[in-house]
């Protein structure tokens, strides 16, 4: 069974961006010695533990330590302009920071550690064009091709992004927030668990991670900041050229059916498709304010067929339990189930 020093060890190391090999080499031992280590297989003798910390930068404490992961919100203003109050975003922040920490206990555990690298590092964001360029970069460095882009969680989870869904103590509307933990190494977006409308929650993991992924210019006003993730956002979803493939030029008007269609093919709601073709100027402004005047809500129009619920931790969470890397009284922990609960919901996996 996987102890406490073993996911520690696994842990400090997978952060400092160290193979089994690297480490073995600083502190003179074998990559086998390592591994047996991180597994549980051998306990290191306190010489050995030392050497370990000293090339890992950790003190002796934090390998005897459970995992305590530090979340903080990168941005705590949102589309309508508002703020969480102090007594909410720490509530935010602690909530989120106890899932996450099981999360990467369990990453680690698992060996399933996933380095996030940020593919627009080299693009600097002020207007809707950097946007727009920000977004077709995106989608040419992940190699997303031009088509639809389906179930987002899982690619974003795929790529190292944390995605976590919590339930609200209190009443807030907005879709979802998002971060950063180990010294901005790891990100992380925060869905409301609220029921929300699929597309709805495509776009809000796309807006988040343009906060987590865009770097804006200085001095940007911040009502500025998230109409650029939502350009983004909407870019990534329906790129312009796939746009007027869809609809040709200079449109005067685009009827309900054919917004519907790429509502379910594209997974973006009817108005980001409304909004997207004011911006690349497929419509005019005016004839965007003349269906806006006249906007039905989305949830009477077309229904996209995707599915967008983080699934990673509980694949983890399973894959430990069958190799026998931890016990159900673990798994319980870290899901935050009743042990009885889980081992139920498990078996009816078989």
């Amino acid at each position: 069974m996987i102890t406490t020093v073993a996911t520690n060890i696994t842990r400090a190391r997978q952060f400092r961006g160290l193979t089994m090999e690297e480490l073995a080499g600083m502190i003179n031992c074998s990559k086998q010695a390592i591994s047996h280590y991180e597994n549980g297989i051998r306990h290191p003798d306190s010489k050995t533990l030392l050497a370990i910390a000293a090339a890992l930068g950790k003190d002796l404490d934090f390998f005897y330590s459970t995992c305590n992961v530090a979340f903080n919100l990168h941005n705590v203003n949102y589309r309508e302009g508002l703020l969480l109050d102090t007594r909410q975003r720490n509530e935010v922040e602690v909530l989120t920071s106890s899932k996450l920490n099981d999360y990467l206990e369990l990453e680690t555990i698992a060996k399933e550690f996933v380095a996030f690298v940020n593919p627009l590092d080299d693009i600097t964001v002020a207007t809707q064009a950097d946007a727009e360029k920000a977004a077709r970069q995106l989608r040419k460095k992940w190699k997303l091709g031009d088509g639809a882009f389906h179930n987002i969680s899982d690619f974003l989870e795929k790529k190292g992004v944390r995605i976590i869904k919590i339930d609200f103590g209190f009443n807030y509307v907005h879709e979802g927030l998002s971060g950063w933990a180990e010294q901005r190494q790891v990100p992380v977006i925060v869905l409301n668990a609220r029921q929300q409308d699929l597309s709805r929650i495509r776009f809000t993991l796309l807006h988040e991670l343009g906060h987590l992924l865009l770097l804006m210019s200085d001095n940007l006003e911040i009502d500025l900041v998230e109409r650029l993730c939502d350009t983004f956002a909407g870019a990534v979803l329906l790129p312009a050229d796939i746009l007027v493939q869809e609809f040709g030029r200079n449109r005067t008007a685009i009827s309900m059916p054919e917004l519907r269609r790429i509502k379910e093919l594209y997974g973006i709601s009817i108005q980001a498709i409304m909004v997207r073709a004011r911006i690349t100027g497929l419509i005019s402004y005016e004839a965007f304010q003349n269906w806006k005047t006249g906007e039905l809500s989305d949830r009477d129009f077309g229904q996209y067929n995707g599915t967008e619920e983080p699934q990673r931790f509980l694949q983890m969470l399973y894959r430990c339990l069958s190799e026998r890397k931890i016990g159900f009284d673990k798994a319980a922990q870290l899901a935050g189930k009743d042990e009885a609960e889980l081992r139920q919901i498990y078996y009816q996996q078989l």
